[in-house]
């Protein structure tokens, strides 16, 4: 980064303590939200006492996101020969007191690392090796049933009973029910391929840390020895981080995908023999 400002914080006033908060890429707001001083920030998890406190590690994360997501995003347009998308120049960060002033912004305009061959061989590496962790899921957890052949998004389009259904059979609810459980199952956790590729992205990070920590190891400066060593234990945190995110989401989504096949199999019954409960049982 180059060129970083920051406003300083204007005095506390009878406000409260809530706030709002803004990232703005090139003038234009691209994530904004609302939080309380003292609890977790909705972003970074962080939980601070001040304002500046609060926008310093937003605005880390910002930066950190839009250099990054540019990079990868460059990366994915080379290997599928698209054209290269445009980097953010101004990236701006605002905290806002609850009756709108502002409390802190800063400003930074972000340098990006050129993307050398070793990168897109390591970058290629990582869509083979998705790909191939995809296969053998698919292998392991074929049950017969196409709802678990992708199991990141649900694949069933949206189905309207014919004029044979009864529409108060019970079994309308229970395919509804089903089904609405498993979107909000999605809906409360991340993608898994996104916490693949950030884990990835950690990973690829903490790469270059040990690297620049072996390097600075044999230079002999203990200032610059201790600083590579603490950025060697931040990207391991954060290779743990989001390699416990995919764990996580993963478990989410197959149960959501348990759940789609149920509502499958509800509806292929239903299909098959649309008849009343009564009329079935005393068949």
């Amino acid at each position: 980064m180059h060129d970083v400002t920051d406003s300083a914080e204007a005095p506390p006033d009878a406000v409260g303590d809530s706030y709002t908060w803004e990232i703005v890429h090139d003038g234009a707001i691209v994530e904004s939200g609302a939080g309380r001083i003292g609890e977790p920030h909705p972003l970074t998890g962080s939980t601070a006492s001040q304002h500046y406190e609060i926008a310093c590690g937003v605005f880390e994360q910002a930066c950190e996101g839009a250099v990054e997501e540019y990079r990868y995003d460059v990366m994915m347009a080379r290997v599928e020969g698209k054209p290269e998308p445009h980097p953010v120049s101004v990236l701006t960060v605002l905290l806002r007191y609850a009756d709108g002033g502002v409390a802190v912004s800063m400003t930074a305009n972000p340098r990006h690392r050129p993307i050398t061959e070793r990168d897109m061989a390591e970058y290629r590496d990582y869509l083979e090796w998705a790909e191939e962790d995809h296969r053998r899921f698919l292998e392991q957890k074929a049950r017969n049933d196409d709802t678990l052949e992708l199991p990141w998004a649900s694949l069933e389009e949206v189905w309207t009973p014919d004029e044979t259904i009864d529409r108060s059979d019970p079994r309308l609810a229970r395919i509804a029910e089903l089904e609405g459980e498993a979107a909000d199952i999605r809906a409360e956790v991340f993608d898994p391929d996104h916490c693949r590729e950030l884990q990835f992205r950690a990973e690829q990070k903490l790469r270059e840390a040990n690297r620049a920590a072996a390097e600075a190891a044999a230079g002999g400066d203990d200032a610059v020895r201790a600083a590579a060593e603490r950025e060697v234990a931040h990207r391991s945190e954060r290779v743990t981080r989001w390699a416990t995110l995919l764990a996580e989401t993963t478990e989410a989504y197959l149960q959501a995908a348990a759940l789609d096949a149920e509502a499958a199999r509800v509806r292929r019954d239903l299909q098959a023999d649309p008849r009343p409960a009564a009329v079935r049982e005393s068949s």
